[in-house]
């Protein structure tokens, strides 16, 4: 009975960490820009707060979702930043111009600014955002 208990919370976990690990977030911004050079990656930074409904959506539906998380590993370094808790995400907030949460910043390795999402979008629609942040990035 234990090892039946003891398999169903291990499946579980790796189940649950599999849905919501599949984006490798970095949550320093030096090191993911350093990161995306040398991969010769973007970066996409999500700007969010803990008390943001939205931003939670994004992480449950979007990031979640298999198309956009292969596509963010593949293209993409994603940092994550609470500007309520990281001064280096507050210090990027008022250089992006936040207005509100969530608020994704796509950057090329050197730091200047591609594009950006303000606010939340579907998985289908936020894949197309990522195939228009690529293509404008490779015509430069």
């Amino acid at each position: 009975m234990n090892r039946l208990i003891a398999g169903t919370i291990l499946g579980f976990l790796v189940f649950g960490a599999s849905a919501f690990g599949a984006v490798d977030w970095q949550q320093d911004y030096d090191l993911g820009l350093a990161k995306a050079k040398k991969d010769k990656k973007l970066v996409m930074v999500d700007l969010y707060t803990d008390w943001c409904g939205w931003c939670k959506k994004l992480d449950k539906d979007t990031y979640a979702n298999k198309d956009v998380a292969d596509k963010l590993t593949k293209d993409f370094v994603a940092v994550k930043l609470n500007p309520e808790k990281n001064p280096t995400g507050l210090k990027l907030a008022r250089q992006f111009g936040t207005r509100g949460y969530p608020h994704i910043v796509f950057l090329s390795a050197d730091g200047n600014k591609v594009s950006e999402i303000g606010g939340y979008l579907p998985p289908k629609d936020f894949l197309k955002q990522l195939e228009m942040v690529t293509d404008k990035a490779a015509k430069k």
